[in-house]
């Protein structure tokens, strides 16, 4: 009654304050009031005695007094809900967080609270299991020989299948380098004799009468085999990687590995199987999930062990890359140097996380460590199916065929595809594992968003294989001649080519995949003519450049490592761009000279040379003793075993061609390869001089006449 009392007067007020956006309406008089005008009060006064009376009404009856009380609650619950968040700024920030983590680990909920209470839960759980004598007896027996019966019969197996291996002369280990059929070999020599033995135990226990000690024994068993299954799969995950210079790190993994991974993945699968409802209603709740939660921690226990452990081997297959791949991709290859190098961090990180999360979820099944194991195991099989796809496509093929070139990067493109679905399969499992699914989120709200990425991909894929295709074939033209081999004008004009072709792919597939996300391209293929048109009315030279470097590379004038004249520069052709040749003279300087500034190209390596001599006979040697030395020489060099590749013709004497110094000029010729003609003439004009030293003779030298005039007017020449 009190509170009713105390209530009114603030309902009152807020009665009037909803009143108010009607009275300013009627208060306009409050001047005149101030003022004392006496015809203003009466007007102002009367609409608001008729709006206290109907609140007094709405007060003095029950029914309508609550509805009002319950609007007004709304009012200010709704008002609340309004109102923004008080931003604290970051400090405000780190203690709400700090507070809200304190409140977590603090107080009832606390997960050591939770913890104890599972702890004791488990206790009395165990208390209650704790049978007479006579009931224990038949539960042992039975875990007992199921044990043994499993035991026996896997040694029986074991002993088996290594009486075949010596009958046939099989090795018990993986070989170094091993194939498919070996892989298979070695994981059913370690799985084979366990799980078949576990089978045959499975069907024999039906005899047995239902038991918690016969249910512990099959679980146990079946942890066992799992654990060998785990550690098996993962060796060859390991010889899957071998490769040049892995050898030893091979080695280690192969014959280290397996006893730690057996114990990992034992724990991990006696963990999960402790979650059957059979062993869950025989143990208890509280009971089961305790042990299988101490199981599957040290599960990760024993994982962080491995992984410090192993951690240089595994690093060492990581970084070390074939020679091509890091030759052609350095940045690929550092990365996954710097990932070989760390790769144990963000393992350890793994475990650390999931056993906080453990901790932090207590009383939960350990769903963190399971779900991270499951993880852990699609990881390794995707790895070994990836492993196994790259073995098969480095298989040489047999036999030539026509059109190999096609065929090898063809296969390129489909294993790579198959990879990336290896890939995405894993990332949906493990989504799966986790509670999610990309399949789900492509049929419901991410329906439309998959569609555009599907088309994005699906077009990038297309115009890859294009590109593929479209390249193969230019180098396919290009670099077959009559012979089938390379030539000059193929290194000339395969990169320009290319990189033509490259840029047109990859605009037209981008603006495809613009238009399929829904973009409008209209405007930007405007924009890009717009921007076309501006680039080629300001960068004049660049076209001309690109112009005259097209035609001089369509009408072949020169190519790569041609010695050309080209701007007055000597030098071969080391490069060209769409815009500049590149030469290097024979002093080793580069020159970079753009193609709007050749007038004319001298190139004197194609089709042909000629070697040209310029001899000056002796003055006491006959001309046509000259002229049959030179033959002889000539012909000396046709049949050396150097020079006659070189030389296409006999000696072409061409005759005195001038006279200098009082000696005669003799004129020859030899037509020889293409740039070999400095070759040939060196080597001739050696050959030259070792003949005139056998004859006794000199080249001629430069010859002076001097006239004496003596006092009788003689005349004496010299």
């Amino acid at each position: 009654m009190f509170a009713r009392l105390f209530a009114l007067p603030s309902t009152l007020f807020i009665c009037l304050l909803m009143l108010l956006p009607v009275a300013p309406a009627q208060a306009v008089g409050l001047p005149g009031l101030l003022n004392g005008s006496p015809k203003a009060q009466p007007e102002a006064t009367a609409p608001l005695g008729q709006s206290l009376d109907e609140v007094i009404k709405s007060l003095e009856n029950d029914q309508q007094r609550a509805r009002l009380l319950t609007d007004l609650k709304k009012l200010r619950d709704t008002t609340k809900k309004a109102q923004p968040p008080e931003e604290d700024g970051v400090l405000g920030l780190i203690g709400g967080t700090l507070a809200s983590l304190e409140k977590q680990f603090s107080g009832a909920d606390s997960p050591l609270t939770r913890w104890s209470d599972e702890f004791e839960l488990a206790k009395d759980e165990l208390s209650a299991l704790m049978l007479p004598a006579s009931e224990w007896l038949p539960m042992l027996f039975a875990f007992a020989l199921i044990l043994m019966l499993w035991s026996l019969l896997a040694a029986a197996l074991i002993w088996l299948g290594h009486r075949v291996r010596t009958r046939f002369g099989l090795t018990e280990e993986l070989p170094q380098h091993p194939k498919t059929w070996d892989m298979l070999r070695f994981a059913l020599r370690k799985l084979g004799p366990w799980l078949i033995a576990l089978l045959i135990t499975v069907y024999m226990s039906y005899a047995l009468p239902s038991s918690l000690g016969k249910y512990l024994a099959m679980v146990l068993a079946y942890a066992l085999v799992v654990g060998t299954c785990f550690s098996a799969i993962c060796v060859i995950a390991f010889s899957v990687l071998d490769g040049p210079h892995r050898h030893r790190a091979l080695y280690i993994l192969r014959h280290q590995a397996f006893r730690p991974l057996w114990l990992i993945g034992s724990f991990a699968a006696f963990g999960e199987a402790l979650n059957d409802p059979r062993l869950v209603t025989s143990l208890g709740i509280h009971l089961a999930h305790t042990t299988a939660t101490i199981a599957n921690v040290l599960a990760a226990i024993f994982t962080g062990l491995f992984i410090l452990r192993f951690r240089r081997p595994i690093a060492h297959l990581i970084r070390n890359q074939p020679l091509s791949r890091r030759l052609t991709r350095r940045a690929l290859s550092d990365t996954i140097d710097i990932l070989g190098t760390f790769w144990y961090l963000p393992a350890l990180v793994l475990v650390a996380i999931s056993l906080f999360a453990t901790f932090v979820s207590a009383g939960d099944t350990s769903t963190a460590l399971r779900q991270s194991l499951i993880c852990t195991v699609l990881l390794v099989l995707c790895m070994v199916i990836n492993g196994l796809v790259r073995r098969h496509a480095l298989k040489p093929q047999r036999g030539v065929k026509r059109h190999a070139l096609y065929s090898d990067r063809l296969k390129s493109f489909f294993y790579t595809l198959a990879h990336l679905t290896v890939w995405l399969a894993f990332i949906e499992l493990g989504l799966r594992v986790w509670g999610m699914s990309l399949i789900r989120f492509t049929e419901g709200e991410g329906h439309e968003v998959s569609v555009k990425l599907f088309s994005l991909g699906g077009t990038l894929i297309f115009a890859w294989l294009i590109w593929i295709l479209s390249d193969t074939a230019v180098h396919h033209a290009l670099t077959r001649s009559r012979k089938g081999l390379a030539n000059a004008r193929a290194q000339t004009m395969m990169p320009l080519i290319r990189n033509v072709l490259f840029v047109a792919i990859f605009i037209i597939a981008l603006i495809v995949a613009l238009a399929n996300m829904g973009m409008n391209v209209t405007p930007l293929l405007a924009g890009a003519g717009v921007i076309g048109l501006a680039i080629g009315f300001g960068a004049q030279s660049l076209v001309a450049d690109l112009i005259t470097g097209l035609f001089i590379i369509i009408e072949d004038s020169l190519a790569i490592d041609d010695y050309v004249d080209v701007g007055g520069h000597l030098g071969t052709v080391e490069g060209l761009t769409i815009r500049t040749v590149r030469l290097r003279d024979i002093d080793g300087i580069v020159h970079t000279i753009p193609f709007s500034e050749i007038k004319s190209i001298k190139n004197y390596s194609r089709e042909f040379g000629y070697a040209i001599f310029r001899v000056a006979v002796p003055y006491n040697m006959e001309i046509d003793d000259a002229i049959k030395l030179m033959r002889e020489v000539g012909q000396k060099m046709r049949t050396d075993p150097i020079q006659r590749r070189n030389i296409w013709s006999p000696l072409e004497i061409q005759g005195v061609e001038s006279f200098e110094s009082g000696s005669a000029i003799l004129r020859a010729r030899f037509k020889t390869a293409p740039i070999k003609q400095w070759e040939v003439s060196r080597a001739f004009n050696l050959s030259l001089k070792r003949h005139l030293d056998e004859a006794g003779l000199d080249l001629a030298t430069p010859r002076m006449s001097i006239q004496v005039v003596t006092a009788a007017d003689g005349l004496e020449k010299e």
